[in-house]
């Protein structure tokens, strides 16, 4: 593969890696939208509440993406020359 195709294929793997992070983070949008819906339900919160997944800590994930994208954005523009 010469530096050409490597080029292609490199920017190919970040379009698609930007438009997952922005396809995820429209998905955690959607799961905290449904946990608060479950959460008005006493006997759903409390099942919720000791799933072992729940209270995993806060996390920044507006922060992890926006850093997400804006790296990938920047790879994308050092690949293109724009």
């Amino acid at each position: 593969m010469n530096d050409l195709e490597t080029k292609d294929v490199l920017l190919l793997n970040l379009r698609m890696l930007r438009e997952l992070a922005v396809y995820l983070h429209r998905q955690h949008g959607w799961m905290i939208a449904l946990a608060d819906a479950v959460r008005e339900r006493p006997e759903m919160k409390q099942a919720l509440e000791q799933h072992a997944f729940y209270g995993q800590g806060p996390r920044p994930d507006q922060q992890i993406t926006d850093n997400m994208i804006r790296n990938i954005d920047l790879l994308i523009q050092r690949l293109t020359g724009d």
